[in-house]
């Protein structure tokens, strides 16, 4: 185990803590870098009891920056000494990370070294929290429609990170918990591969010693996810008006193609409106090629949208081309989104 350091972000922890680094330099591992979160003066005799510890570093912080800022500081301590370690492991103060499964993670790296191994749980056993089942659950689905990547457990903070990674992960944004689900979105824009080992599930008073706040912590991971449905909304909404009120001005002037005149016109209004707001707001990233992509896109879904309305549509439907619109456009989005994740919006 010499070539791996444990990193350990710590908010308020209490003699857990103390034991568990106990153990871990017990398995072989040479070294321990603790970050104190700013855990206030109550928990000094804790973190004094630590930096007694000659294989512990003790890195601090004034005030609680978050879980994410933690991790950053630990990643410039080992980048700016240069320490000698092939790579990190990444474990939870509290003790619900076994240095079993450390050893795991250790063994993981061995076999594949370019790799970011992830301890995975199983979230199927009966003593599993229903907020963490359900989160892990819900987090996966939207993980895997915004990455394309599928992985067990994304919410895991037992992870082997090879150190040459590190100065690219520094540059993810992300402060708290919301850090580290963005690192996994960015490992597969940096071409870093990923696999999973399984671990113990564990948690210890029905998890009560989590710091995760359910309402602010799910909207920094979740707020990704929110800001492109609403910009998708917003599109959608302004796509919808426009096409209602071409709609109005082209059913009569042209009554065979009326109702493809009006989806191409109020696509394309509505179209870079949209890009403008994926591009800068959503995904935060692109080149001059987005802009040509964006539109091959968004071309191929103005003609399913039409080409789908315009076969569907009967004349018993009377007025009813605005809501099959909405039915065909919403499985469109789906498909839109997916596209923009992989192959718009991409890193180059």
């Amino acid at each position: 185990m010499k070539q791996y350091a444990i990193v350990i972000p710590a908010y308020k922890p209490d003699e857990r803590c103390i034991h568990l680094i106990r153990d871990i330099l017990a398995a072989g591992f040479p070294e321990v870098i603790v970050i104190d979160d700013g855990s206030g003066p109550a928990y000094r005799d804790i973190f004094e009891s630590l930096s007694a510890i000659p294989e512990v570093t003790l890195l601090r912080h004034a005030a609680n920056q978050g879980k994410g800022r933690a991790l950053k500081t630990a990643f410039h301590y080992i980048l700016n000494n240069k320490l000698p370690y092939e790579a990190i492991i990444t474990a939870d103060a509290d003790g619900q990370h076994l240095v079993s499964d450390m050893l795991k993670i250790a063994r993981g790296l061995e076999e594949e070294p370019r790799h970011v191994v992830l301890g995975a749980r199983d979230f199927t056993q009966k003593d599993v929290p229903f907020r963490s089942r359900f989160g892990n659950r819900f987090t996966r689905l939207l993980f895997r429609l915004s990455t394309g990547t599928v992985l067990s457990d994304t919410q895991t903070g037992l992870r082997g990170i090879p150190v040459k990674y590190l100065e690219r992960l520094l540059a993810v944004y992300g402060e708290r918990f919301e850090y580290e689900m963005n690192m996994l979105a960015a490992l597969k824009k940096n071409y870093i591969p990923v696999s999973e080992v399984t671990i113990e599930t564990v948690y210890l008073d029905e998890n009560k010693s989590s710091h995760f706040n359910p309402l602010r912590d799910s909207f920094h991971i979740y707020k990704v996810f929110l800001f492109y449905g609403l910009s998708g909304a917003a599109s959608f909404g302004l796509d919808i008006g426009l096409y209602w009120i071409f709609i109005q001005l082209l059913r009569d002037e042209a009554p065979e193609l009326f109702i493809i005149l009006a989806t191409i016109a109020a696509r394309v209004l509505s179209s870079l409106f949209n890009y403008y707001i994926n591009r800068n707001k959503v995904f935060g990233q692109g080149s001059h090629k987005s802009f040509i992509r964006y539109y091959i896109l968004a071309a191929f879904i103005m003609l399913a949208s039409a080409g789908s309305v315009h076969l569907l549509y009967a004349e018993w439907l009377g007025r009813g081309e605005v809501i099959l619109k909405v039915g065909v456009d919403t499985v469109l989005f789906i498909f839109g989104f997916i596209a923009q994740r992989a192959w718009v919006f991409r890193k180059e």
